[in-house]
């Protein structure tokens, strides 16, 4: 599969190091060094806030999908005569506000299309291809651009669609879904995808969403916001499809937030072991308010890099066959090769299944190396789950705690997060 896409001088720098780093010789960081890349040198100790940065209590501002942009009408945009395509609009001024909701995290410098000079493309068809198609709509050519729904339905995909650099994909007022294939961010930066359902994907074990490429090299400040990732039946199984969410190649500056995660065998893996180390250590993911059910393993995976994981219900993950007749396994989260992940006031909740006899299912948070750690905080079992948990599976007893880069609005685990997550994530309207 061909995904090459026109970088920006951004990317074309970060290809050119990227492919030094492929070569270098010994260029591999050591663990100390790997805490003072940019202004992510450590994490800060927690500090909830009285701000809620839910998409419920901020709707009524972000009701329109560009509300935070000129209107695409000719009174209101200054438009001299109608373009030719009433699909592709001129473009707009910059929005007064940069963004229509508050991200927080590695992402939150994210402003993907919201950029001065910006298109807005319709989406007015549910067909795969051809005008008023969300393919035609991720076609920039290198300007800036939004892409909104007209129409409510089904896309169903015949190949991945392949984001380029500074565009928004904003679901927000329609129920659309993407089926068969998902999403692949190729080396893309200035990414935000929101309010949209990737759903039924495969059967050629392939991920809902890659970001990051092995010929592009890595992304740079993306954001998943309000995403439902859903399989149904058999199709979760990682037979059939690979990761709901994979991140590669050194991609970073990402934030991942208020999306579901349903009957999805393998939800997110962050470095795939294909990169030098030198390259995935550049990896910086935040992962908040999140809700993963009836769902398998890796909730993360993570290998090298930074990692901060909070306010997230991983709900009843379960073993999807016998693991004694294969090499599956079923757990919460795991770091290895010296990955670092702060793990803070998650929920989670597990009964027994009928796969998960002799099987490692039970365990909560493990570490897979002695150079990985996991800086587990106030995790709450809720009342309901019956199996017997297991917590810091072979991780180290000593290390040292740490500290959040930036501001976060970390809630209480308790039944009030517990009841928003399973009603507030995917693409809630």
């Amino acid at each position: 599969m061909n995904t090459d896409r026109r970088r920006s001088p951004l990317a074309e720098r970060r290809f050119v190091s990227w492919h030094l780093a492929l070569f270098a010789v010994g260029g591999a960081c050591s663990g100390d060094d790997a805490w003072t890349v940019g202004a992510a040198a450590t994490f800060d100790a927690p500090g909830s806030t009285d701000a809620d940065p839910t998409r419920a209590s901020d709707s009524s501002e972000g009701a329109s999908p560009s509300s935070s942009s000129s209107s695409s009408s000719e009174d209101e945009s200054g438009a001299g005569d109608a373009p030719d395509d009433p699909s592709d609009e001129p473009p707009d001024e910059p929005p007064d506000e940069p963004l229509p909701f508050p991200i927080e995290g590695f992402g939150a410098d994210t402003k993907g299309g919201w950029q001065p000079g910006h298109t807005i493309y319709h989406v007015t068809s549910l067909a795969d291809q051809g005008p008023g198609t969300i393919r035609e709509g991720v076609e920039t050519d290198g300007v800036p651009r939004i892409v909104v729904f007209d129409v409510d339905g089904e896309i169903p995909l015949s190949s991945p669609l392949l984001l380029p650099s500074n565009i928004t994909i904003d679901g927000r007022g329609h129920a659309v879904t993407l089926t068969g294939k998902g999403l692949i961010l190729p080396g893309s930066d200035e990414v935000i995808v929101t309010n949209i359902a990737i759903a039924s994907v495969g059967p050629d074990t392939e991920d809902g969403l890659m970001i990051g490429s092995p010929t592009n090299g890595p992304s740079e400040n993306v954001v998943i916001d309000h995403v439902r990732f859903e399989q149904f039946d058999d199709g979760g199984d990682s037979d059939n499809v690979d990761e709901a969410i994979s991140v590669i190649f050194g991609s970073r500056n990402i934030t991942i937030a208020w999306c579901a995660f349903l009957r999805w065998e393998k939800v997110i893996l962050i470095g795939n072991g294909d990169a030098p180390e030198a390259v995935d250590r550049a990896v910086r993911v935040t992962f908040h308010h999140n809700w993963a059910h009836a769902t398998g393993r890796r909730h993360p995976k993570a290998r090298y890099g930074l990692f901060d994981f909070y306010n997230n219900f991983l709900d009843d993950w379960r073993m999807y066959d016998w693991q004694y007749l294969t090499d599956k396994r079923s757990f919460g989260a795991e770091v290895t090769d010296d990955a670092r992940l702060l793990f803070e006031k998650n929920i989670v909740r597990r009964d027994e299944h009928t796969y998960d006899v002799l099987s490692e299912a039970n365990e909560v948070t493990l570490c897979d190396a002695d150079d990985a750690f996991i800086d587990e905080r106030d995790t709450w079992v809720t009342p309901d789950s019956t199996a017997e948990l297991e917590f810091q599976v072979d991780c180290p007893e000593v290390y040292a705690p740490l500290v959040r880069p930036y501001a976060a609005t970390v809630d209480a685990a308790d039944a009030t997060l517990r009841a928003r997550l399973e009603t507030q994530t995917g693409n809630v309207q």
